[in-house]
């Protein structure tokens, strides 16, 4: 198939209370991490419950959404997904760089990201219960809102619904996912970035048909360029950088390590050396000595 699969590919430096390495889209949303929630963005249990009782709205959608939070009703959060009313104001800010939900259906799909983001520690069957009550096409279609709010919580939450999930990942992919998370590989927001190249590398690695489609849309412009971004203060920068290294390296190199030469040219092509170059002078050790890794691989290209 190509490419390493998660358990194989090396992990970002950013880690969970039990010591477990956390990419850094999950990073910023609902993994628990040891660093401050201004660079995990991590929800806790409070911040779960507030996401009931933390805002305000009186009409019948929003009702239909507590009595879903009581019950952890699945299905009715996905029905949920189709609601426009709106949602006056949150008493405090969700998340660390998405918008906070302005309507009762985004609402809901901030509910479903969360409890994908938490599947392994609380339920690892919640994720394909979401994709079994139908909630990967809503969540797909959010991309293509006009609102920013639905953009960023579908982003947030495909992110972990196709992490270590194979089937929800080429369900994804399926409901016309690719294309619509690639516009959003240069995004000025940060985690945003992120949490689509993950996704979409999460994607490639389920084939090689996966990972030629996006190749032959450009996505590897998007990866490459994503090796420069600028620092983020919602993000750890070097777990940025890291992520950005191990999404490239996933790209270009078969599970044995060896390279995949065309897609290695045409990062070549793309300037992947000359920001490798800079991240081998990185303060931090494991983003110089993935750079430097991926760089000596490069090495094998025929001049």
């Amino acid at each position: 198939m190509g490419g390493k699969c998660c358990t194989d590919r090396k992990e970002p430096a950013n880690r969970d209370k039990d010591g477990k390495p956390v990419s850094v889209a999950n990073a910023a949303l609902g993994s628990k991490s040891d660093r401050k929630p201004s660079q995990a963005g991590a929800y806790d249990a409070g911040k779960k419950r507030a996401l009931s009782i933390g805002y305000h709205s009186t009409d019948d959608d929003a009702y239909k959404f507590d009595k879903a939070f009581e019950s952890n009703d699945l299905q009715a959060f996905v029905k949920l997904l189709s609601s426009n009313q709106p949602i006056e104001s949150f008493e405090e800010r969700m998340h660390p760089w998405a918008e906070d939900p302005k309507t009762v259906g985004a609402l809901a799909g901030t509910q479903l990201a969360i409890l994908a983001s938490v599947a392994e520690k609380e339920n690892p069957s919640v994720k394909v219960e979401i994709r079994e009550a139908g909630g990967i096409p809503p969540l797909v279609e959010f991309l293509k809102s006009e609102h920013q709010d639905r953009v960023q919580t579908a982003v947030v939450a495909l992110s972990f619904l196709t992490a270590d999930c194979p089937e929800n990942t080429i369900a994804i992919y399926e409901a016309g996912a690719m294309p619509e998370l690639m516009k959003h590989l240069d995004s000025p927001v940060a985690g945003m970035r992120a949490a689509a190249a993950t996704t979409l590398r999460n994607i490639c690695m389920e084939g090689d048909k996966y990972r030629d489609e996006f190749v032959t849309l450009g996505g590897l412009k998007g990866l490459v360029n994503q090796l420069a971004s600028a620092p983020d203060p919602a993000l750890n920068y070097a777990d940025v950088q890291l992520e950005a290294v191990l999404n490239i390296q996933d790209l270009i190199e078969n599970d044995d390590g060896s390279l995949i030469e065309a897609y290695a040219k045409e990062a070549v092509k793309l300037g992947v050396r000359e920001k490798l170059s800079v991240l081998m002078e990185s303060e931090d050790e494991e983003v110089r000595s993935s750079a430097e890794e991926v760089m000596q691989a490069l090495e094998a290209l025929d001049p």
